[in-house]
């Protein structure tokens, strides 16, 4: 077995050589072993190569000849376990020279591992060899070879070239080896390299986009010109958005539909909820055609002021959204400015107000009317609106604050003087005018404002309504505490009431003044006292004495109109009045009994179901 190589094996064997050092793709060195040892061994019809997986403890096919390369790959040989592992165990090149050998030593393969091998396989082999490789000592695989036929075996003089074979196979499995971890190394040094090179490409983005913001902060340039600079660097479409998914500002303003607009703001308000997320990024359809939406948000929870929101085709990239991200606290620096003046102005405003409801009228007081342009002997008008919801959170904070901004776009358009302030749950509206104004035409014009006022809140969707309290045009500074206080009982009065009519007017009030100037107990005792033997007839005979009397007032006293209205006859009608005289002891005729008949009646509907059974 140690004999020298015969002239011919030594011209095999550098052939062989040279084909495998021709390459340093280990995936071609290792099917040219195969290729070229079957090609120079006069018995071999065809073969395998297995490597040594140290991790997992078994051999594996990596390469063949004649084989189902498919399934000879699934086959897992522990060392020991048939012919292959065997040389690998013994660490010496092994000859199975005849069939009955070859099974022998196939009896120990696995169930598994048996089932594969006959399916990979044309026929059990008439003769094996199994020549192991060795490199730096370490059993690293077995080079395999099979005669499939029976006419061919292997010899002793086999094993010396084979044996030279797997020396040149280690020497080549080596240097591409090398070659691989060399790849490996130069591959994540470039990944390191362009990983590095992206960072100071997000640095050098980031603070020139940062450094520009700043600039125009201290230049006092706002928000329209902080989100107009960003769409210029960043190239797309940028939308700010409030904390309520009120729409601040949008750059272009023809791309986008009404409808995707609003789903952008819903998602935008639904992304606050989030505590985890930094950004939300989803897709919506636009034309047919997919719109990628990345939504950030402007401040950290609880105080969250809105969203900076990206629509796009094509998704933002990391380098965009890092510096979008530091944008984000600029503008968030920035609202937190414009709240803290607004809220500076209210402060102001709201003492103005104070001093009003409480008639302080003094020096500092006329010095801020003066201010805000009001006359002390100009006309004044004093509205109250109020949210219906009263929980108290920060949505509700944001709704009062909108409120404040709706209303002087609205008002104070339309009427030069005046002033909309937030006074707890509240907002103020103070109106002043010339004495020559038409007061007809100011009520007019003011629910005409208040319709388009309710309709822009509708739009909103919320989830409220908000209800106003008017109080009466006054002269003088002075008065404006009276007006203040008129507006402040027509809340009142909707409140109290459960009334659904969600405006009211003083002068509307009329005789249900009385309602708020005196108590639920006395009201009640009033109309019993006035209408009590009505009331008691009508409950214990299903009687519709009520109803006549109250038909016959709301139709000023004309009974043939009332009447048709019932609809009863004339006469019914005639003896049903005779009755009620009768009943309450009084004459329709006299005036002063007929105007307490008339309050009892139009305070009766507030109380009704609050009155006591007879």
């Amino acid at each position: 077995m140690n004999e020298p190589l015969s002239h011919r094996q030594l011209q095999s064997l550098i052939q062989v050589s040279n084909v495998l050092n021709s390459s340093l793709d280990i995936d071609t060195i290792m099917n040219a072993i195969m290729v070229q040892t079957v090609s120079v061994i006069d018995a071999a019809d065809g073969g395998a190569l297995f490597i040594f997986d140290r991790e997992n403890g078994f051999l594996t096919a990596k390469a063949d000849s004649r084989f189902k390369s498919d399934i000879l790959k699934s086959i897992k040989l522990r060392p020991g376990e048939s012919m292959t592992g065997m040389a690998f165990s013994a660490r010496q090149c092994l000859i199975f020279p005849n069939r009955e050998e070859v099974e022998k030593a196939n009896e120990t393969l696995s169930e598994t591992n048996r089932k594969l091998m006959v399916d990979s396989i044309p026929t059990i082999p008439y003769s094996t060899i199994c020549a192991p490789i060795f490199l730096k000592e370490e059993c690293i695989g077995v080079i395999v070879l099979d005669s499939f036929d029976p006419s061919l075996h292997f010899i002793n003089e086999d094993i010396n070239l084979l044996k030279a074979i797997a020396h040149q196979a280690a020497v080549a499995l080596e240097k591409a080896s090398l070659y691989l971890e060399q790849e490996k190394t130069v591959k994540q040094l470039k990944l390191l390299n362009d990983t590095i090179s992206k960072q100071n490409e997000w640095l050098s983005r980031s603070v020139e986009i940062h450094n520009s913001l700043a600039t125009l902060v201290l230049n006092g340039e706002g928000l329209d010109s902080i989100i107009r600079y960003l769409r210029k660097k960043i190239g797309r479409p940028i939308i700010l958005v409030d904390d309520l998914g009120e729409l601040i500002f949008y750059t272009d303003q023809s791309m986008l539909s009404s409808e995707i607009l609003s789903a952008i703001k819903t998602k935008a308000v639904e992304s606050m909820g989030i505590v985890k997320l930094p950004r939300q990024v989803f897709e919506l359809s636009f034309d047919q055609k997919p719109l990628k939406i990345t939504i950030l948000p402007i401040g950290t929870k609880p105080n969250l002021f809105g969203s900076l929101v990206i629509a796009e085709s094509i998704e933002m990239n990391d380098v965009d959204i890092t510096a979008l991200e530091h944008a984000c606290t600029v503008i968030s620096l920035e609202m937190m400015k414009e709240q803290a003046v607004f809220e500076a102005e209210e402060r102001m405003n709201g003492e103005l107000i104070e001093a009003l409801s409480a008639g302080k009228i003094d020096s500092k007081l006329l010095q801020r009317g003066k201010q805000l342009q009001f006359e002390q002997e100009a006309l004044y008008m004093a509205m109250i609106l109020q949210l219906d919801e009263q929980e108290q959170s920060q949505k509700q904070t944001s709704m009062v604050r909108h409120l404040v901004n709706m209303a002087n776009r609205v008002f104070l358009k339309n009427f030069a003087k005046g002033l909309a302030v937030r006074h707890h749950d509240q907002v103020i509206i103070l109106l002043s005018f010339q004495q020559k104004v038409s007061t007809t035409y100011v009520n007019l014009q003011i629910k005409e404002l208040i319709g388009r006022f309710q309709h822009e809140i509708a739009l909103k969707n919320w989830g409220t309504t908000v209800s106003f309290g008017i109080g009466r045009i006054h002269s003088g500074l002075a008065k404006v505490t009276k007006s203040l206080q008129e507006a402040s009982k027509c809340l009142q009065f909707i409140r109290s009431y459960n009334q659904s009519k969600a405006v009211i007017h003083y002068q509307e009030l009329g005789v249900q003044r009385l309602l708020l100037q005196n108590s639920e107990e006395e009201l009640i005792d009033f109309i019993f006292e006035i209408l009590g033997p009505a009331i008691e007839y009508d409950q214990n005979r299903k009687g519709e004495l009520l109803t006549t009397l109250f038909t016959y007032l709301h139709h000023n006293q004309n009974s043939k109109a009332a009447a048709e209205s019932i609809p009863i006859h004339f006469n019914t009608l005639t003896y049903r009045l005779k009755k009620i005289e009768q009943l309450l002891g009084i004459d329709l005729a006299d005036n002063q009994q007929f105007l307490n008949v008339q309050l009892a009646a139009n305070l009766f509907p507030f109380f009704k179901d609050k009155l006591p059974v007879l």
